[in-house]
């Protein structure tokens, strides 16, 4: 499907970023490599909280895609502050870009395991994690030129 600049489908949108960790059968495991990087903010900048917040009101309009699953939910509830979305399977909606972050972090996780010989003839593992939406969805617009780099960016993080 191809995508120009007001509309988006994560089905064409990288979705996190593999994770892989070698544990070998002997000697010592480094824990400090399985843990996830946070950064960390100082003093708000009030000028650029309000900039962010105009744009998590910005609507944007969006389509959760259709699930053929049998059991799959038709109506996807979303939340933020104690404010609550509904979308709709296959229905356009416009929404506040606060729920479109809601269903593009929904991201279940899948770990598999893999063993192997390394180079020095050990036996190890390797630990994969890989990422996928819960509710994949299109944006079918959005008229913010930072919105597709905005949710790339989301779709990318681990």
């Amino acid at each position: 499907m191809a995508i120009n600049k007001n509309t988006s489908d994560t089905r064409d949108l990288k979705v996190g970023q593999e994770q892989s960790h070698e544990i070998p059968m002997t000697g010592h495991v480094d824990r400090s490599a399985f843990q996830d990087e946070f950064e960390t903010v100082d003093t708000p900048d009030y000028d650029e909280v309000a900039k962010r917040t105009a744009f998590f009101e910005e609507l944007v309009e969006v389509k959760v895609l259709e699930d053929q699953r049998p059991n799959a939910e038709q109506f996807i509830q979303t939340s933020v502050n104690g404010i609550n979305q509904f979308f709709e399977r296959g229905v356009p909606v416009f929404v506040k870009r606060m729920f479109l972050e809601v269903l593009a972090r929904a991201r279940p996780f899948n770990i598999t395991t893999q063993e192997y010989v390394d180079s020095n003839g050990s036996k190890a593992t390797k630990i994969v994690k890989s990422f996928g939406l819960a509710y994949p969805f299109a944006v079918l617009a959005d008229n913010n030129p930072d919105g597709r780099r905005w949710l790339e960016a989301i779709l990318k993080e681990a």
